[in-house]
């Protein structure tokens, strides 16, 4: 098993295509649950990937929707896609995303319906008020949206890749990119993972935005449970094997609208891999309404390609 970190994928793809090199083997780690299954050692990862300068955990009683405030730079994949609003001429925030490569950032598709003239980019961001310290803003040079998004249900392959209009976003202690799973990883129910952003505090009010970056631990939810009648099932978008739900079935701990597009991270060996999409809800922080996102590892190959052609 291979965790793809794209500055090597052009080595990644020597080794598919060069028949004088052999394959190389990687050890996977087994765990009796808590934690996914991630590649103890590898020698592909970016050396950036998944780690950071500044250590935190939200408390796990904490929660975006008025939660937990996350010290500057203790999640630097973390992005904002903001809309220009011409009747105010500014700029305001519309989506989260996450730093994947040198010039590359993954979201949820829903979060582009806009024309991509009226979007950019900021990368280093924390307060939505005060430039910050490390904070850069990046028109959008090309997008590459997933082919079946839609195709089965609103919220299906909610997933898409934007190639800013730079060479590199020149890492550093405050921006770096998070590392992306294998696509045989399997996320295993009861893992506690984080989401962030600067979605609303009051689930009942949209323009509630948190001023700055906040965080949630949440617990990965199994398939059966979600896709259960008095859970998620009922709902007019099916629990797809590409989708997975964390969070509470009492409710309270939740991402919510302005979290779109944003990370589901999860933490193994002091690595943190994109493991979600903030993608939807019914609501927010409702009882028996766990929050759905797009399953990562299951675009591992669609990822790979779209970063090829974004070259």
């Amino acid at each position: 098993m291979q965790t793809l970190c794209f500055g090597y994928l052009t080595f990644i793809f020597m080794l598919t295509y060069v028949r004088a090199i052999p394959p190389i083997e990687t050890v996977r780690t087994k765990r009796s649950g808590g934690y996914p299954k991630f590649p103890e050692n590898n020698l592909l990862f970016h050396d950036t990937c998944g780690t950071r300068s500044v250590p935190f955990n939200p408390q796990r009683n904490a929660k975006i929707v008025g939660g937990t405030i996350a010290p500057y730079g203790a999640f630097p994949w973390q992005v904002e896609i903001q809309i220009f609003r011409y009747e105010k001429s500014i700029f305001e925030h519309h989506c989260g995303g996450a730093v994947i490569g040198d010039n590359l950032v993954i979201t949820a598709a829903h979060c582009l319906e806009p024309q991509q003239n009226y979007l950019r980019l900021v990368i280093g961001n924390y307060d939505l008020v005060e430039r910050d310290m490390y904070e850069r803003s990046f028109r959008i040079d090309r997008v590459l949206i997933h082919p079946e998004f839609r195709r089965n249900g609103p919220y299906s392959n909610d997933i898409a890749i934007i190639k800013v209009k730079a060479t590199v976003f020149n890492f550093n202690s405050h921006v770096k990119p998070i590392c992306l799973p294998s696509k045989e990883e399997i996320s295993y129910p009861g893992t506690w993972c984080t989401v962030t952003g600067w979605g609303a505090q009051n689930g009942e009010d949209k323009e509630s935005l948190a001023p700055v970056l906040r965080a949630a631990a949440v617990p990965l939810m199994d398939q059966t449970t979600c896709r259960s009648s008095e859970v998620n099932g009922s709902r007019n978008q099916k629990i797809l094997d590409s989708m997975l739900c964390a969070g509470f079935l009492q409710g309270g701990i939740d991402s919510c609208g302005g979290d779109s597009g944003g990370p589901l991270a999860c933490e193994f060996e002091n690595r943190f891999y994109l493991q979600g999409i903030v993608s939807w809800g019914d609501g927010c922080a409702r009882k028996n309404r766990p929050g759905v996102y797009t399953r990562v590892d299951s675009y591992i190959d669609w990822i790979s390609q779209s970063v090829e052609e974004l070259k």
